[in-house]
C-alpha cells in the first residue's frame, strides 16, 4: 500500500475545513456535538470530494480527537461526492436524501448508519441557522473549492 508523497491542495483545504467544522461544533457543545461524539468515536472513513481524498479517524470518546491523513491509494471510499453537490446540500438547494438517492452522493454504510449520518447532517444544517461561523465556513467552501 502506497501513499502519495504529499496531500493535494484540495485535500489540504478539505482537511482544514473539516477540522474547523469539528472545532465549531465542539465549541457549541450542543446536541450536534454529542451525536458526533457518540457516533464517530472509534470509527474511520475515507472521503473523496472531486479529486481530493482523505482518511479520517475519530477516537477518544467525550474528548473526541480527529486525525486526518492522506487516503491510501487502494482504500475504498466510504463517502464520495462533488463540491457542487455538497454546496447544493449546504445551501438548501438539494437534500442529503435526494443526493444519495440519485447517486450524487455515495455513502458506504448500513441503513442504521445512514440514518445516524442523516441526523448529524440535519443537525449541522440547523445549527447553521443560528451560528454565523458555520455559514462563514460554508461560504468559504463555496468560494475556495471552485478555484
Amino acid at each position: 500500500m502506497t501513499m502519495p508523497d504529499s496531500p493535494s491542495p484540495r485535500a489540504e483545504l478539505l482537511s482544514s475545513m473539516l477540522l474547523e467544522l469539528i472545532e465549531i461544533l465542539r465549541d457549541r457543545q450542543g446536541s450536534t456535538w454529542l451525536a458526533i461524539v457518540r457516533i464517530a468515536s472509534g470509527n474511520s472513513a475515507t472521503i473523496a470530494i472531486d479529486e481530493a481524498r482523505i482518511h479520517l479517524h475519530a477516537s477518544g470518546g467525550q474528548e473526541l480527537q480527529i486525525t486526518i491523513s492522506t487516503a491510501e491509494t487502494d482504500a475504498l471510499n466510504d463517502f464520495e461526492s462533488t463540491g457542487i453537490v455538497l454546496r447544493n446540500v449546504m445551501f438548501g438547494r438539494s437534500t442529503l436524501e435526494k443526493a444519495v438517492a440519485s447517486g450524487k452522493i455515495f455513502i458506504r454504510a448500513s441503513f442504521g448508519e445512514l440514518l445516524k449520518i442523516r441526523s448529524i447532517v440535519s443537525s449541522v444544517l440547523l445549527d447553521t441557522e443560528v451560528d454565523p461561523r458555520l455559514l462563514r465556513l460554508w461560504t468559504r467552501f463555496d468560494r475556495e473549492w471552485q478555484k
